[in-house]
């Protein structure tokens, strides 16, 4: 018996439909352990309705109360890494040390940033007015939040990545809708529950379990003012669509496709341990996985010895066992296609050097995999692999290793290796990757102030830091005008003295001379009408920079 199905939260009450279930195959066995109840159409009405609710009373309270509930989340989290991590390594297949320092660690790194952060924006941030005219207005960009936002994430990061976004949520005064992967639904409800813990209010995290139809029909639901997601690209474009026909906006996550540039002054040997970990880490399953590597020739011998001796001593197997570096891929659906382009790859002429075979045995494993020179249109090079397999292309500059790497429908992640400043910009400048770092791979998604963004089919919009605090509110210009005036500066009535005064204002702020604008400048405060409508002590702070 597998017992009772796993199914959504919503309004802080349990909700599984027996008629609406399928079992959950645990990724290292095979073997069913239990049952996923999806939402009925009912179901999402009501988890839009009370986070509709939630959101009116949360979006007023106070960034002190938000931060007292936010720490509770964080000391909950603290207190249980290891049952979190344990889960992880279960449901998604990653092995229990890794679940802890990609998943556990940056979620708390990530939770302390935006409980600092956050409060940033509750104020305003302050606007120093550029134009002399209107330097003595107070203003600020205010940040409101959205009311509802739907996040849907997938399964590779199972936890962080629904946790982090639903936090920097609650944080910007919003409500969330987490809809999670179907094949990693515990992590999310176990999120919901530490929510419910941590003391936020009821709907104001609701935890859907939804398939495609309900989640296309969140995303184009009426109440739901904004659409975070994370996942592929043909299911990014079907949201994006739902989410269009209201309309509201949507911030899209997409694919990757990691290409690696190793020059020929590299640390061949920490290229080589980097590159393997960076690849093969949760087995792959990452949208920041290095999945094209680029090495001058110069150095490729040797580096290809590092690598193969790295390759070699990553073991395989249960992710809740002692020392395995990967597990298994998440589906055996994932692991057929992983498979699918490797073959596909070594019929178009790439040199297998590693693995590339199916094992055999219970479980969704596949051994990691090095090919060399694949072709360049095969489909491991040009589309999402998410799966142990490091592709090596040995080119002949610098320069040509920088073409090959942007030639790609993705621009997520891109990284480089050598000892040079002058080859490190050149790699910074010329890697066409929303995320680019030399001499490491994957730090960036641990990283609580960096941001993640991509070009292309890899999405759009800012996740994590302040930029992906501000994805989740509402920015607003306000000014606040303390001194007497008649009238706007440039107000009615459309007579002799307001053109005087508009060609005036043109030629002290935009003429060629300094001395053209100083005439202008004086002018300006000689009219009756502009010394009625402008402070000019304000105007003159500002002259010596304008006229200079």
């Amino acid at each position: 018996m597998l017992g009772p199905p796993i199914g959504s939260l919503i309004d802080g009450e349990p909700c599984a439909a027996e008629e609406r279930t399928e079992p959950l195959i645990d990724p290292a066995t095979g073997e069913p352990y239990g049952r996923l109840a999806f939402a009925t159409p009912e179901d999402v009405d009501r988890a839009v309705d009370s986070a509709a609710r939630a959101s009116a009373f949360w979006r007023g309270t106070t960034f002190e109360e938000r931060g007292r509930k936010l720490r509770r989340l964080a000391e909950l989290l603290a207190n249980q890494t290891a049952s979190i991590a344990q889960l992880v390594a279960r449901e998604q297949g990653k092995p229990y040390v890794e679940a802890l320092t990609l998943e556990v660690l940056p979620a708390l790194d990530h939770l302390k940033f935006i409980i600092r952060h956050a409060e940033r924006y509750r104020g305003g941030l302050a606007v120093e007015p550029r134009h002399p005219f209107y330097a003595h207005k107070r203003a600020h960009y205010m940040y409101d939040a959205l009311g509802v936002l739907l996040i849907v994430t997938p399964s590779p990061l199972p936890f962080a990545s629904p946790l982090v976004q639903v936090a920097a949520a609650l944080a910007m005064g919003n409500a969330a809708i987490l809809k999670p992967s179907e094949r990693t639904p515990l992590c999310a409800f176990y999120i919901g529950q530490l929510c419910q813990e941590a003391g936020f209010p009821d709907g104001l995290v609701n935890v859907v379990m939804a398939r495609p139809e309900e989640t296309l029909a969140m995303a184009g639901h009426s109440r739901v003012d904004k659409v975070f997601f994370t996942g592929g690209v043909e299911a990014g474009q079907h949201v994006m669509a739902a989410a269009g026909s209201v309309p509201h906006p949507v911030v899209l996550l997409l694919g990757g496709k990691h290409p690696s540039i190793v020059a020929s002054d590299a640390d061949e040997d920490r290229a080589a341990a980097g590159i393997v970990w960076g690849a093969l880490a949760n087995c792959g399953q990452n949208c920041g996985a290095v999945e094209r590597v680029y090495v001058e020739e110069a150095i490729a011998s040797r580096f290809l010895e590092r690598l193969l001796h790295y390759v070699d001593r990553v073991k395989v197997g249960n992710p809740l066992v002692e020392g395995t570096d990967i597990g298994p891929l998440n589906t055996a659906a994932r692991r057929d296609e992983v498979h699918r382009q490797v073959t596909e790859a070594v019929r178009g002429g790439a040199r297998l050097i590693r693995g590339g075979e199916l094992p055999h045995g219970p479980g969704n494993f596949y051994p990691p995999t090095v090919l060399l020179d694949p072709p360049a249109d095969c489909t491991l090079m040009r589309e999402e692999t998410l799966g142990p397999v490091i592709p090596i292309v040995v080119v002949d500059s610098l320069e040509r290793a920088i073409l090959l790497a942007n030639d790609s429908d993705y621009a997520l992640t891109a990284s480089g290796w050598t000892r040079s400043a002058e080859r490190a910009e050149r790699m910074m400048a010329g890697l066409q990757a929303g995320v680019m770092t030399i001499n490491d791979v994957l730090y960036s998604y641990g990283e609580p102030a960096a941001t993640w963004s991509g070009h292309r089919k890899s999405g759009s919009g800012q996740h994590h830091g302040t930029p992906g605090l501000r994805e989740m509110s509402n920015q607003r210009f306000v000014s606040f005008d303390t001194l007497p005036a008649e009238a706007p500066a440039f107000a009615f009535p459309y007579d002799l003295a307001q053109t005087d005064l508009a060609e005036t204002a043109v030629r002290y702020l935009h003429g060629r001379r300094w001395h053209h604008r100083l005439r202008a400048l004086i002018r300006l405060i000689r009219m009756p009408r502009f010394r009625r409508r402008v402070p000019v002590r304000s105007v003159l702070f500002s002259a010596r920079r304008r006229v200079g």
